[in-house]
């Protein structure tokens, strides 16, 4: 083969500080200091055997795959504005150029690109009348169908084609934002961009709790391979003439990570950019967004990663390296002594409140809202939406999409009504069968049951003691708020953390796990049948490791960050 293989290497003095040809065209051990000039204008000295500094993908990005030719010479042409290059010979390549794989149209086409993506050092050194001269005549060589010139011309100008080739090796751009939820958000952001460095990406955060808004405006102009938020409301953004969407005028597709149902974030969907795409970790919102957000390009199933306590632990990832990072190991098959039976690390709300709100609707929406919360109640397992166009169907109303989005995103405490409800009738259930649960915040000091003795009340925790209090957890319960079909991080941190997963039902987890083996699902219509459940499961020591072992496994080979990172490129290149 053709390409040359590539390798890490660390210098004995620390990362190596140039790149290294390993060339055919040089006496065996001659070393020679080769320009980007040089380099530029003869291809042969990317044909060999390449060393360069380990992170150096997280300076200039990936191999370009969307070239279909010369790949390694083009990576190693943006490796060389970076670092000096050193041609040695080695006279073991000296043939190594003749066996070509290459089509003459594909070497062609990325020609042209370099040109294009490098005229400026061209034309400053004197050279780009001759290569344009030398691709010109080249271009006489290929059938009139294929339009080799028209081609040139495109990569010169830097039309829509060249963009295509070259945003895949920009920078990808995520926000951190609001330290908001114990900070989770940013815990994701930061995990992101780990793995997406250690999948040999290029990465910039912006962090816009500490820049500002205001500051968004400096990246006007800019282009990127993709920029990421997580339930961020940066890409909502306006300009001045309260018209023109600031993300608008940054080049690159926009990703919205939405963790809650998409109806919530209706205000700055609405008002999001033209490339505008969302991650949704719930499969029944993507139909949702499909029908009532036209302006959304398209959305995908994106559930968050998993972390374990040791990753999370892990500090804020650098731009310019990753930390070495061990693989996950198996789990021992003997059950590990554990602190705590059960736990649940979670807020209370006081539902009743959320009834006080919806009792001080007008008339209208107070019957409709009454009507949609029963229904919710009636059918615990179906989707919010759906017992809504049940309440409409109920009234006899008939709505455009518009109208519908519009109402149900303005009885949406009715929704938040149902799930503080059922959390506290599923921990209510609990303590009243004698089983204790630890719980943390101070919220749960309001709850009607504080005084319970089986209600062990902590401090709240961060994110990272949330990890470790898991990982001292026989049994982490999770309780959705009414994900019918969704993916949360807290069933893959617990898994990670190697504690067992008791959860409601979703249709995701019956489809990715096997109920009783790899996690235990309840359902909310037969809640009388949960304390029963938890004391068999707490009974039983070795069926309940089993399970946190088999629940470990599969997060731990399907369910990390680096599974969204590798995820989210494939998402990417059906999208260019």
């Amino acid at each position: 083969t053709r390409i040359p293989v590539f390798t890490y290497l660390i210098s004995i003095g620390g990362f190596m500080e140039e790149i290294i040809c390993y060339t055919g065209h040089l006496p065996e051990g001659i070393k020679q200091n080769i320009t980007f000039m040089e380099l530029l204008l003869d291809e042969r000295w990317a044909a060999g055997r390449l060393e360069y500094p380990e992170h150096i993908h997280s300076e200039i990005g990936d191999i370009n795959h969307k070239l279909t030719a010369k790949q390694n010479y083009e990576f190693l042409l943006r490796a060389a504005k970076k670092y000096p290059v050193m041609a040695i010979g080695d006279a073991s390549l000296i043939d190594f150029t003749s066996r070509q794989s290459d089509s003459p149209w594909d070497s062609y086409r990325t020609d042209c690109y370099i040109a294009g993506k490098y005229q400026q050092e061209l034309l400053s050194s004197g050279y780009f009348n001759p290569v344009m001269e030398t691709l010109l005549h080249a271009s006489f060589r290929f059938p009139a169908s294929l339009n080799a010139s028209s081609w040139l011309e495109k990569m010169i100008a830097r039309e829509p084609e060249y963009y295509a080739i070259d945003d895949n090796t920009l920078p990808i751009l995520i926000y951190r934002g609001a330290g908001v939820c114990f900070n989770v958000l940013n815990l994701f952001t930061d995990e992101l961009a780990k793995a997406l460095l250690d999948c040999d990406q290029q990465v910039e955060i912006f962090d816009v709790e500490k820049e500002g808004n205001q500051a968004l405006t400096g990246l006007i102009g800019r282009r990127f391979k993709a920029i990421i938020g997580i339930q961020t409301h940066v890409f909502s953004v306006l300009m001045q003439d309260k018209k023109t969407c600031l993300h608008d005028l940054i080049a690159g597709p926009k990703y919205n990570m939405i963790l809650d149902h998409p109806a919530w974030m209706k205000e700055h969907i609405d008002n999001g950019p033209k490339d505008y795409h969302l991650l949704i970790h719930d499969r029944n919102y993507l139909s949702f967004v499909s029908r009532y957000y036209k302006n959304v390009k398209k959305s995908y199933y994106f559930p968050p990663g998993g972390v374990s306590p040791n990753d999370a632990a892990q500090t804020h990832p650098s731009l310019s390296a990753t930390a070495d990072r061990a693989p996950l190991s198996r789990l021992s098959s003997d059950p590990v002594k554990k602190q705590f039976d059960l736990t649940f690390i979670g807020s209370y709300y006081d539902y009743r409140k959320r009834l006080a709100l919806i009792h001080s609707y007008d008339r209208f929406h107070r019957f409709l809202a009454a009507r949609f919360l029963r229904f919710m109640c009636q059918n615990p397992d179906e989707p919010a939406e759906q017992a809504f166009q049940q309440a409409l169907a109920y009234y006899q109303i008939s709505i455009s999409d518009e109208d519908f989005l519009t109402l149900f995103y303005e009885m949406r405490q009715v929704c938040f009504c149902a799930m503080t409800y059922y959390r506290e009738k599923i921990i209510r259930s609990l303590l009243d069968a004698g089983i204790q649960i630890h719980v943390y915040g101070d919220t749960w000091t309001n709850a009607p049951f504080t005084s319970c003795p089986n209600l062990i009340c902590h401090p709240a925790v961060s994110p990272q003691e949330g990890l470790e209090t898991m990982a001292q957890s026989k049994i982490s319960l999770n309780i959705m708020s009414w994900h019918k079909d969704g993916l949360t991080e807290r069933i893959l941190n617990a898994m990670l953390s190697q504690s067992a997963v008791l959860s409601d039902k979703s249709g995701i987890l019956e489809d990715i796990f096997v109920n009783g083996q790899d996690l235990v699902l309840f359902s909310l219509r037969q809640l009388d049948t949960l304390p029963a459940l938890v004391k068999a499961l707490l009974a039983d020591e070795k069926h309940l490791w089993d399970i946190t072992i088999n629940g470990y496994e599969k997060a731990r080979k399907y369910h990390q960050w680096k599974n969204r990172a590798e995820s989210f490129l494939q998402i990417l290149d059906e999208n260019r």
